[in-house]
């Protein structure tokens, strides 16, 4: 094999561990979509193979310290792989599911009692795979993945020993009925630097986009995860993964699949004042499956969010900028700003009235083409699904300021799963 390409892979796991004092004993397996082609020869449109799917099952064991844990883990992977060859004399095209031995190591860190992020490399060693061609051409599947993960844990782990008193930022609330209770949680659900766990999940309906005034969909897949980096300060994680229906520029119809994916980091502190703040890094990766989807660079910048909480209100921005710093030469550079007010007015019983828009531009686009700004609103309400609570809303928007062939209106429908400490 020539070389190889670094792209996404995504999915989900699950696994039973036993721990014996400072021992742990494990057995985990995982299954995700990838996205990636790697060369078989030095000109990827001469040959290449692209795995569509991953699956693994291993026995792990660890050391347990505190709150860490350093493992390593053996088993088996599966991997769905397509092969292509197409040179002077040889045409070939190939589809099979193999297996082959998994090795890895990882750490993993319980953050909260029942929550942990981990990261992990491993290597699935599936051997070679020969073409039917005159001659045979020797084409290498192994795997190599950098995995980072957050895990849920039924049964809680270490108490929270470093765990903050409670704030109006920080605050974990009980489970309860009581009205106070329930508008804490519906605040910090509402707090995008918040010391609580959640899994948003954000549908964006753009409607009369491109040539043929095309409904364009975006479920934004939003998981935010609070660590604690000391006793007087958090570092949140929230990571944007669109799920595109893509309208074509040329055609009528529409391309489906995984966007560019967005990482933003906050510091905030623990103990804040009446306005709550967090500063940090934002990167995008070239994620997208299709061309259509993404942007095809790679974008950094920064990212700044600042809120406050008086009485029934939540209200505050957020607000980055991002510049291309990689990624295809053959894609137009990026230098595009976002801009995210927010105001909700919490009432009784859970529900309340919210507006967010996302206020984006185009610093590099002609004149006049720059701007997206809508305008609008929406309710929402604070519920439970069993023992889960939930957060839900649904908000309309029309553009104001737009560039040519941007959408007109936008349906916004919002989900949260939240995870108080209990």
């Amino acid at each position: 094999m020539y070389g190889g390409l670094t792209e996404f892979i995504g999915g989900i796991q699950a696994g039973y561990n036993f721990q014996a004092g400072h021992l742990l004993f494990g057995v985990e397996g995982d299954f995700g979509g990838a996205t990636f082609a790697h060369p078989t020869l030095p000109t990827p449109t001469l040959g290449s193979v692209s795995q569509n799917w991953i699956g693994t099952i291993a026995g792990r064991v660890g050391l347990v310290e505190d709150r860490w844990l350093v493992y390593g883990k053996f088993g088996g992977g599966w991997v769905q792989s397509n092969a292509s060859l197409n040179f002077p004399g040889v045409t070939w095209q190939g589809s099979n599911t193999s297996s082959g031995w998994l090795a890895g190591v990882g750490i993993e860190y319980g953050f909260k009692s029942h929550w942990t992020i981990k990261l992990e490399y491993d290597q699935i060693f599936l051997g070679n795979w020969t073409s039917t061609t005159v001659p045979p051409i020797q084409l290498n599947r192994d795997v190599q993945m950098v995995k980072f993960g957050a895990n849920y844990k039924f049964q809680s782990g270490l108490p929270d020993t470093i765990a903050p008193t409670k704030t109006g930022h920080s605050a974990k609330p009980e489970h309860s009925a009581h009205p106070s209770e329930n508008e804490d949680l519906a605040k910090q659900s509402q707090n995008p630097i918040a010391d609580l766990v959640s899994v948003p999940f954000q549908s964006n309906t753009n409607f009369n986009a491109g040539p043929f005034n095309r409904t364009q969909e975006v479920l934004n897949i939003q998981p935010v995860v609070p660590l604690r980096l000391n006793a007087d300060w958090n570092l949140i994680s929230r990571t944007i993964m669109p799920v595109i229906s893509q309208p074509s520029p040329f055609f009528n119809s529409n391309t489906n699949g995984i966007g560019d994916i967005t990482q933003e980091f906050f510091v905030s502190p623990t103990h804040p004042g009446p306005l709550i703040w967090g500063v940090g890094p934002v990167f995008t990766i070239p994620s997208a499956t299709d061309p259509i989807l993404g942007q095809g660079k790679v974008l950094l910048g920064p990212t700044a969010v600042a809120l406050v909480t008086p009485g029934h209100w939540v209200i505050g921005v957020l607000a980055n900028n991002q510049w291309s710093v990689g990624g295809n030469p053959l894609r137009p550079s990026v230098n595009q700003f976002l801009v995210q007010p927010f105001i909700n007015y919490n009432m009784a019983h859970g529900w309340y009235l919210t507006s967010s828009p996302i206020m984006t531009a185009n610093w590099l686009a002609a004149p006049g083409q720059q701007w997206t700004v809508p305008i609008g609103g929406g309710f929402g309400r604070l519920f439970k699904l069993g023992d889960q609570p939930v957060s839900a809303s649904i908000q309309g928007f029309y553009n104001v300021v737009r560039p040519d062939g941007a959408p007109t209106w936008q349906l916004r429908a919002f989900l949260s799963l939240l995870f108080p400490e209990k």
